[in-house]
C-alpha cells in the first residue's frame, strides 16, 4: 500500500467514524504480544488485557495529525502500523530475520505480525537505529527521522502504561471518552504487582486547629 492510498483509506474511515484498518489491529496485537507475552511468570499477557486497544486509542485520539487546510484529523495508528510493516519487510529483504515467515499470515495480518516475536524486536531496532529507507515510509514518517524516532520510542512507553494501568478494568467503557469510563473490575495487573489501588484517605492526626 503506498502513502497516498493509505491516506485516502484513513480519510475515508474517518468520515465513516471508523479509525483503524483491520491490519492495524493485528499489527498492534503483534507488538504488545512481543512486549508482554503470556508466560508462567506473567499471568496476564498484553493480548489478555487488550493493551493494543490502548495503543490504538492513544495514537488516534491524543497523537493524531491535523491537516489544517482540509480541517481533517489523521489518526496515527494506521500510519504507525504501516511503518512497522514496512520495517518488517525491509528486515526480511535484508535477510536479518532469524526465523522464517508464513506467507499466509503476511496476507492476513501483515508482515510485522508474521515475524517471530524476537524478529519483531529486530524490525523495531531498524526504526530506532534508522537503518531503513525513510523514503519508503508513509506520511508523516516519510523522510522524517525525528518523527520516526519519537513514535517508535513512545510505542514501548504507551504499551507499558496501558498494560499496568486500569485500562483493562474499564471493560465495555474503555473506548469511551475519559469522563465516561467506569472501572468495572479490579485491574488484573494491579493484583499481579501487589498494588492495592488508590485510597480515598485514612483517618490520621494532622495537627491541631489554631485559634
Amino acid at each position: 500500500m503506498n502513502s497516498f492510498q493509505l491516506l485516502f483509506d484513513i480519510v475515508h474511515l474517518k468520515k465513516n467514524k471508523e479509525l483503524s484498518l483491520p491490519q492495524t489491529q493485528e499489527t498492534f496485537k503483534a507488538f504488545v504480544d512481543a512486549i508482554f507475552p503470556r508466560t508462567h511468570e506473567e499471568s496476564s499477557g498484553g493480548l489478555d488485557l487488550h493493551t493494543e486497544e490502548f495503543l490504538i486509542w492513544v495514537l488516534d485520539h491524543l497523537l493524531s495529525l491535523t491537516i489544517f487546510k482540509k480541517n481533517v484529523n489523521i489518526p496515527m495508528a494506521n500510519v504507525t502500523a504501516e511503518m512497522l510493516n514496512i520495517a518488517a519487510k525491509q528486515l526480511i529483504d535484508k535477510g536479518e530475520n532469524k526465523k522464517p515467515v508464513t506467507p499466509d499470515i503476511i496476507q492476513e495480518k501483515g508482515v510485522f505480525a508474521a515475524l517471530a516475536p524476537s524478529d519483531r524486536f529486530r524490525a523495531i531496532s531498524l526504526l530506532e537505529e534508522l537503518r531503513l529507507n525513510l523514503e519508503s515510509l508513509p506520511i508523516p514518517f516519510w523522510n522524517n527521522s525525528g518523527v520516526v524516532l519519537a513514535i517508535t520510542t513512545v510505542l514501548t512507553l504507551l504499551s507499558t502504561f496501558g498494560h499496568y494501568s486500569e485500562w483493562c478494568a474499564y471493560d465495555s467503557t474503555k473506548l469511551e471518552t475519559a469522563e465516561n469510563r467506569i472501572i468495572q473490575e479490579f485491574p488484573a495487573t494491579w493484583k499481579e504487582v501487589g498494588y492495592p489501588g488508590p485510597s480515598k484517605g485514612y483517618r490520621a492526626l494532622r495537627g491541631y486547629l489554631l485559634e
